[in-house]
């Protein structure tokens, strides 16, 4: 069954590089200032990592991490859906028949969710890692507005564009979206401390945190 489980991975992963392939094949390193494409090359590594894991019987990518993958793709799912506008309707198709951002917004962010459930052991992570990943966002917003305002190159998202809102909006901005993405942390910690602690499918080998 971990043969099964690292196979899923790797497909997982495979798909993840199929989103980002401007920045990694074609040297489009500008890409990375978006979160979504933050989120799936940080999904390649830990897919990778634990497929590889499973192979080998080695232990598992740490929790917080793995926690954080999860929930940066859970918040990437979720505002494509909510805030960010419909893709191109001529947008090329990127692999499987679907288009990137239908990989990005739509397909990975319910893989990620599946296998931190199903195939990740419980039972490791700690309530203070929903800090710890509040501070990537604070982070995000914090590196965006300087390059907005000291380097005048513009905002990646409309909602921490900082002409647009002025300082008033944008700290509301951070604020809402703050809130959402600390309270979906500490769901996915609830959720994994109540989930069973072996994994659901597979044996993999844990790790403490």
């Amino acid at each position: 069954m971990n043969v099964v489980v690292a196979v899923f991975r790797f497909a997982v992963a495979a798909l993840a590089l199929a989103g980002t392939k401007e920045i990694w094949l074609q040297g489009e390193v500008d890409g990375l200032l978006y979160f979504t494409n933050q989120s799936g090359v940080l999904l390649t590594v830990v897919m990778v990592w634990g497929g590889i894991a499973s192979l080998l019987r080695k232990p598992q990518p740490p929790a917080w991490l793995k926690g954080g993958v999860t929930l940066f793709l859970a918040i990437t799912g979720l505002v494509a859906y909510f805030v960010l506008a419909p893709e191109a309707a001529d947008a090329p198709v990127r692999a499987v028949g679907l288009t990137a951002g239908q990989i990005e917004h739509q397909l990975n962010p319910v893989l990620a969710v599946l296998d931190f459930l199903l195939l990740d052991p419980h039972r490791r992570t700690r309530w203070r890692y929903a800090w710890w990943w509040l501070t990537y966002l604070l982070a995000y917003v914090t590196f965006t507005t300087i390059r907005g305002t000291v380097w005048d190159l513009g905002y990646p998202y409309g909602f921490i564009d900082l002409d647009e809102h002025g300082w008033g909006g944008l700290a509301v901005n951070v604020l809402i979206y703050g809130t959402g993405f600390f309270l979906l942390g500490l769901l996915i910690v609830l959720v994994d401390r109540r989930m069973p602690a072996r994994a659901l499918v597979g044996t993999p080998v844990r790790t403490s945190t």
